[in-house]
């Protein structure tokens, strides 16, 4: 694909610890708290509260060179395929343009327990934003944000039940 829906966000650095920590100020003051300490409130098309905490950092723009096989863990410490794709998040949960299918899916965490998600895919980039229902509030939490495969997007597709697909609007 030559044009995305939305622009890449890409930083210029003189090293890689320097890039990293320049994705993660962008990534704390466009959804955790802006550089005065003030929270952001960010919500979905539907006026649902997403949180975002600086801790997910870490892991949504990280990447294992072997998940499917792997233990989980990411050995790819910054993701500039993840990291410049930052600023979509906002845009896909405002349904700012493409197609947004938006799955509901049942997971296990790493100690066994299910946990409720919540899949919005959007068609035209293969671009997936993961939340996950909070177990006491019910509430949703940024997980992850990540390009897709077709193979993960299969996967997803058979293990998830679509709820809605938010068409642009003309």
């Amino acid at each position: 694909m030559a044009e995305h829906l939305w622009p890449l966000l890409q930083l210029e650095t003189d090293s890689v610890e320097e890039l990293k920590e320049g994705y993660r100020k962008v990534f704390i003051e466009t959804y955790v708290q802006t550089a005065e300490g003030k929270p952001i409130e960010i919500h979905d098309w539907n006026g649902v509260r997403i949180h975002f905490n600086p801790r997910n950092f870490e892991h949504a723009f990280s990447e294992s060179t072997d998940y499917r096989f792997g233990l989980g863990e990411h050995d790819i410490p910054l993701s500039i395929k993840r990291a410049s794709r930052l600023l979509w998040i906002k845009e896909v949960l405002a349904a700012s343009r493409g197609t947004i299918e938006r799955w509901n899916q049942m997971r296990k965490d790493s100690r066994n327990r299910m946990k409720k998600r919540r899949v919005l895919l959007v068609v035209e980039e293969r671009y997936l934003v993961v939340l996950e229902e909070t177990a006491k509030t019910g509430q949703l939490e940024f997980v992850s944000a990540f390009p897709a495969s077709s193979e993960y997007l299969e996967k997803i597709k058979k293990e998830s039940v679509l709820i809605e697909i938010k068409k642009p609007q003309s």
